[in-house]
């Protein structure tokens, strides 16, 4: 369910302390082949296109893209590879992420619902190994694996009597990275982003 966890939770004894996060991507036209490995930014499809994302931004269920944002991505990856100078971005778009209040998953058995379980990340992908094994026999009734519990829900209850002391960021807009040095471009109705130099 998501996001949607945060109501139907509750109806089953979990509860889910999560919240939207909004995380911007453009992609770009094919270019030769060059990025062995995906970083934690920019990685390259086979057929050559660059998907090219890091943002954090704190909207709400906005999932919709924005131009300085989206600009900033392309600034940073110009940085990192100069060649992408030239490189026309041909799509953007954004996605809420489900997000914990501390970034990690949580992991919960209901204990009044038999059977029922909220298994909350962001991504999927980088934790499918665990998700495979451990995790869905865990699911099925197998005994908990070891540390799971750290992965409950109720280290927020913790989490919420010492948020008063905790440090806050200001801004709604996290990257990584810095500079400012790209622009977002419009070339006969497709975007392009292009750094100045």
């Amino acid at each position: 369910a998501g996001l949607g966890n945060t109501e139907r939770a509750p109806m089953l004894g979990l509860q889910a302390a999560i919240r939207p996060e909004r995380g911007q991507i453009l992609v770009t036209e094919r270019v030769r082949p060059f990025l062995k490995y995906p970083t934690i930014q920019i990685r390259q499809t086979g057929e050559g296109a660059l998907q090219i994302g890091a943002s954090q931004e704190d909207v709400g269920l906005d999932d919709g893209t924005s131009a300085p944002v989206i600009s900033e991505i392309a600034n940073r990856a110009c940085q990192i590879f100069p060649l992408l100078e030239q490189v026309r971005m041909v799509r953007c778009w954004a996605a809420l992420r489900v997000m914990s209040a501390d970034g990690c998953p949580i992991y919960q058995r209901s204990q009044t619902h038999p059977g029922a379980t909220l298994v909350n990340c962001h991504s999927g992908v980088t934790l499918a190994a665990a998700h495979a094994s451990a995790l869905a026999a865990w699911i099925d009734g197998a005994a908990a694996p070891e540390l799971l519990e750290s992965f409950s829900a109720k280290r927020f209850d913790v989490l919420a009597s010492s948020a008063a002391c905790a440090p806050r960021v200001s801004g709604n807009v996290q990257l990584r990275g810095s500079g400012d040095r790209c622009t977002d471009r419009r070339y006969g109705g497709v975007g392009a982003a292009r750094c100045r130099t």
